[in-house]
């Protein structure tokens, strides 16, 4: 079972998680899984290496890679891409920063659902535009987006965008078709892009499925640039590599106007990870989301038992609760609190906006002993 860790192996792993704060304090932050990466992942990677193929590669076509991206989307989301349409890219912040950058102007606003991934504020700012928040809402069947709301800010003459988390981090949330629709509607209406980052759509949890905005509909394909990544799924973030794709006669020419070097070349082997990732991971990803599952109940069962206070409301996506601890009384920055007296790293939900203001996130891919003493040590801290 790739649940089944080594607890001493996964708090001595190498990488940020866990050396940042060292391996007395438990690390449930940053999105890296504790799972070791699957074998055909490593054993493409060695063999790659050990046939010597570390030179330039990746160049002539059929890419590999893209023609692996072509068949995955087909396959496992029922969407027609074509290769042409596919640029490849770092990771999907780089990915995402292009595409503000080509596609909306300087000093424009960008419309985003928060509380929201920390990097959409900081891409947004940093290339000089300015975000909108328009947050979602909590009801008692889960999170939705407010589209009167959505409405209402869509109609500024200084938005241009709306950049969707899909699946959202740290919410979970699962936009099913006649969200998207809705969402495209309001982007046709008031001509805006949709940019979709779309990195956690294998981590869906049944009977919620992942359905790619640009896939809905002729309009939606005209609206939308997507961006996407096999790394969230085979946990392999240091391979970088990424996607962006669209099939806008709009904007996908202008996408394909930057200078390849302006890029890079692309890591070859996260290319050949990738590829090994679609082509023989099914199994491999169908175990993952079961684990993650129960993982996500069996979290509930212990706040229920050690901190009855804490809120979480079952995410429909990813392996990102988002808990609202405001009940406890432990002030703005809970994840602090958590840090310094229970030696537990999470998330602190003020990186996440205004609406994260005591909350943190805590990522539960791990094994089910490594959550219950996560959650044991948050409770020894109150």
């Amino acid at each position: 079972m790739i649940f089944d860790l080594d607890l001493d192996r996964v708090r001595n792993r190498p990488g940020i998680k866990w050396e940042r704060h060292g391996n007395d304090v438990l690390s449930a932050w940053v999105a890296d899984m504790d799972l070791e990466v699957p074998d055909f992942i490593t054993s493409a990677v060695i063999e790659r290496i050990k046939e010597g193929g570390l030179g330039y590669g990746f160049y002539d076509e059929p890419i590999p890679v893209l023609e692996a991206f072509k068949t995955r989307m087909s396959k496992a989301f029922d969407w027609s891409v074509a290769t042409s349409d596919v640029l490849r890219v770092h990771d999907v912040i780089q990915g995402l920063e292009w595409v503000l950058e080509t596609l909306t102007p300087q000093d424009s606003s960008i419309v985003v659902q928060t509380p929201v991934y920390p990097p959409f504020y900081s891409s947004v700012e940093g290339t000089g535009r300015n975000w909108v928040a328009n947050p979602l809402r909590e009801t008692e069947d889960g999170w939705e987006l407010d589209f009167n709301h959505l409405e209402e800010v869509a109609a500024r003459n200084d938005v241009s965008a709306l950049l969707l988390c899909h699946p959202h981090n740290p919410c979970g949330f699962v936009m099913n078709k006649t969200d998207l629709a809705h969402v495209v509607d309001i982007a046709n209406r008031n001509d805006l892009l949709i940019i979709s980052d779309e990195i956690h759509c294998d981590l869906v949890y049944s009977p919620n499925t992942h359905v790619p905005t640009a896939s809905i509909s002729d309009v939606a394909a005209e609206r939308t640039v997507t961006l996407i990544a096999a790394t969230k799924t085979f946990n392999m973030a240091g391979l970088r590599m990424a996607f962006i794709h669209s099939s806008s006669t709009r904007y996908a020419p202008l996408l394909k106007e930057i200078r390849p070097r302006m890029l890079g070349g692309i890591n070859g082997l996260g290319q050949v990870a990738t590829v090994a990732g679609w082509e023989h991971g099914d199994q491999w990803i169908a175990e993952l989301v079961e684990g993650l599952d129960h993982n996500r109940h069996f979290l509930s069962a212990l706040l229920n038992e050690h901190l009855p206070q804490v809120r979480y409301r079952l995410p429909q996506a990813t392996y990102l609760s988002w808990l609202d601890c405001r009940a406890l009384e432990l002030g703005d920055d809970p994840a602090e609190v958590f840090l310094s007296r229970g030696k537990v790293a999470l998330n602190s939900g003020l990186d996440f906006g205004a609406e994260g203001a005591g909350f943190v996130r805590l990522n539960f891919a791990t094994s089910p002993e490594m959550l219950t003493m996560l959650v044991e040590r948050m409770a020894s801290a109150i």
